[in-house]
């Protein structure tokens, strides 16, 4: 073994190791077609690990963020001039695409055996695959059911305009660009952090930041490096800022990430943004079903993220065009008009008419707007936390119609992680949401006598 690296039992280089399957091999457990279903879940990785394409996870956190802010955008996948709360309400009509569900839940199974200690959940990864690219579909490119974007996902250009000035570090194979960098992928990986810590999450023998299988598994190696532990608000803050060195961008991912791990995602067909059915336009091969997310009840367990303390959600600035067709966060200036008098002047002098005194108060100067307040509510079984923007009206209202619609149902004394999850749903997608989270809760109590209550998470 190399020296600095080590296995779970000892060393000092790496923190921990756990091998590949074959992807070939992991995608048989993949047997139910995606639908318009949020129940359709991800996979468990049942079949153990491989000795072969091991993964490694460094016990220093990487410093070297794997992508860097631009002026006024927050990545690639949020349109220019979409409020947070837009992009969260729309998850669930928005969709992920199967081949991109896939290699989220995998990094959550892989890393659940390589590092358990880190905790890191799929709605995690997928959350940043979210805004980066939205899962692989930012500017016309299709995710090929392989997981490999195509034709390709570039970043803004990092000249120093409007983001860090990233000289070439790759000689333009990654990007294209012999001069200055480019974040590449559907993770968007600048080339220099990508060749220090890039894994081959699939086992193809390449590591390629546009295969969304290896940048899934890269970001999830990426997030859980050091020993920080996702489950606590400290760590998770530190990890995505890490990533991106924005906290504009850390409060989206973490808002997305707690909306999935509420239900508000529903799978669909791999192929181009919009585009539900899967169309493939750039030729790969799409509808296989061996690759498709399978059943509610091997969801594997997401963890209940939660809310950091001491940090603020920081609204989206509205964005405009400018000439070059780039967004920019500053409003367009327009000349003041002048106008110009449809007759020539009189050469006598108007006669003046008496003024009255303006009836209007002058504009009282508001102060600025509180920033938004996340509502929370003490139930008997713990604490619940509302959606960005409600109140906790609200709030109660969503807690005391679950607690009705499950009573219903025999579930008289759901979990604390039951009834948010069910609030979530009811303040994301209604009635219809919180329909579909019974029934998910349905299924996994019909297995309770064979799993032993794990999948319920207690």
């Amino acid at each position: 073994m190399a020296k600095g690296k080590r296995r779970a039992m000892g060393g000092s280089g790496w923190r921990q190791v756990a091998p590949l399957i074959p992807l070939a091999l992991f995608a048989s457990a993949f047997t139910v077609s995606a639908t318009d279903d949020p129940a359709v879940a991800t996979a468990a990785l049942d079949q153990g690990l491989g000795k072969n394409n091991p993964v490694v996870v460094p016990k220093q956190p990487i410093d070297d963020p794997a992508n860097v802010a631009v002026a006024g955008v927050v990545g690639n996948g949020v349109d220019p001039g979409e409020q947070p709360t837009q992009v969260v309400s729309g998850l669930s009509r928005n969709g992920i695409p199967n081949a991109a569900l896939k290699a989220y839940s995998r990094a959550q199974q892989v890393m659940a055996q390589a590092d358990p200690t880190c905790q890191l959940p799929w709605t995690l990864v997928a959350a940043i695959g979210r805004v980066e690219s939205n899962h692989g579909r930012f500017g016309g490119n299709s995710l090929m059911t392989n997981g490999v974007v195509t034709p390709g996902i570039l970043g803004p250009r990092l000249d120093g305009t409007g983001t860090a000035k990233i000289t070439d570090t790759d000689g333009g194979k990654l990007d294209g660009d012999a001069a200055y960098d480019r974040a590449v992928g559907p993770m968007q990986f600048i080339p220099q952090t990508w060749q220090l810590m890039g894994v081959d999450g699939d086992g193809d023998g390449v590591k390629n930041p546009q295969d969304i299988d290896d940048a899934a598994m890269s970001t999830a190696v990426y997030l859980c490096s050091g020993s920080g532990n996702l489950s606590k608000a400290s760590d998770l803050n530190a990890a995505v800022l890490r990533y991106n060195h924005s906290q504009q961008y850390v409060d989206l991912v973490i808002s997305i990430a707690k909306a999935y791990a509420g239900g508000s995602w529903i799978a669909v067909g791999n192929g181009t943004e919009g585009d539900d059915q899967g169309v493939d336009r750039a030729g790969g091969v799409v509808g296989d079903p061996n690759i498709d997310a399978p059943a509610d009840q091997n969801l594997p367990q997401a963890v209940n993220l939660p809310t950091y303390p001491g940090v603020k959600p920081t609204p989206t600035p509205t964005m405009v065009q400018g000439g070059d067709g780039k967004p920019t966060t500053s409003p367009t200036k327009r000349p003041p008009t002048t106008t110009k008098p449809s007759t020539p002047p009189s050469s006598k002098p108007p006669t003046p008419k008496p003024s009255t005194p303006p009836t209007s108060k002058p504009p009282t100067t508001q102060p600025p707007a509180a920033p938004p307040v996340i509502a929370k509510l003490q139930t008997s079984v713990g604490l619940v936390v509302g959606t960005v923007g409600s109140t906790l009206t609200e709030l109660t209202k969503a807690t005391t119609y679950c607690q009705s619609e499950l009573a219903k149902v025999t579930i008289t004394h759901p979990t604390q992680q039951q009834l948010q999850k069910c609030v979530t749903a009811y303040q994301t997608g209604g009635t219809k949401a919180v329909d579909q989270v019974i029934r998910n809760l349905l299924s996994l109590l019909g297995l309770l006598g064979v799993l032993g209550g794990g999948l319920l998470g207690g």
